[in-house]
């Protein structure tokens, strides 16, 4: 079994997998692919792969949209009720964004933050940081806001949100040149977490995350807050 880059696979992207199999009676194979997260959050479930068959035992899977070691399971059906399984390990990383983040290193507010976690408090400055090892994570509890002051009014061509588990359901984006004036940039009701890439450009000095729906019981949580100029 192969797989294409097992050391650097951009979350949501296209990597190869390979496990070609024969059976001694010349019966057809019927493939299925399935991921472990194991490594990842230490839960012992599977979920299905997104996936296109190329060849024989040849496949081009969509990664996963959260960063970590995976596991993928290649099994091999012969049609009747025998099944061979191998496994590889791989990568997944955050998706590159082309262009400047004018956020990073800049100061950052939000509505609260939870005042421990496994590295201390989650602060807001978490988020604009370039660290995917820290996060800012708010109270448990609807609405919650976090606001990036990029220090001057900016021109921006699209934002990223590089969401923890506790990601939004709802939100919006919103910009502003006072801090006090607010415009919208974006807003969804189907968030689904992983990595955001808000294709909205647009211009201010304050860019403001509101989530009004949380996805899990837990707060909002966000590794990256990036906001980009091509």
């Amino acid at each position: 079994m192969t797989v294409s880059t097992p050391t650097a696979v951009p979350a949501g992207g296209q990597f190869t997998v390979g496990a070609a199999a024969t059976d001694p009676n010349g019966d057809p194979i019927r493939y299925n692919l399935m991921y472990s997260n194991k490594h990842v959050t230490g839960g012992t479930g599977f979920s299905h792969v997104t996936f296109t068959q190329t060849g024989n035992g040849q496949f081009t899977a969509t990664a996963p949209e959260t960063t970590g070691v995976w596991k993928v399971y290649v099994y091999a059906y012969d049609g009747h009720g025998n099944v061979g399984i191998e496994q590889k390990s791989f990568k997944v990383v955050p998706p590159t964004v082309s262009g400047t983040n004018l956020a990073k290193g800049r100061t950052v507010t939000a509505s609260s933050y939870q005042p421990t976690g496994s590295n201390g408090p989650q602060l807001p400055s978490y988020a604009t940081d370039g660290n995917y090892d820290t996060r800012w994570a708010s109270d448990w509890s609807d609405p919650q806001w976090i606001q990036v002051d990029l220090g001057s009014v900016q021109s921006f061509d699209k934002v990223q949100l590089a969401w923890e588990s506790g990601y939004a359901k709802s939100y919006k984006l919103e910009a502003s040149d006072d801090g006090t004036t607010w415009r919208s940039v974006y807003s969804t009701t189907t968030g689904d977490g992983g990595f955001d890439l808000i294709s909205n450009g647009g211009s201010g000095r304050y860019l403001r995350m509101t989530g009004t729906v949380r996805g899990t019981t837990y707060g909002y949580s966000l590794w990256e807050f990036g906001v980009y100029r091509n």
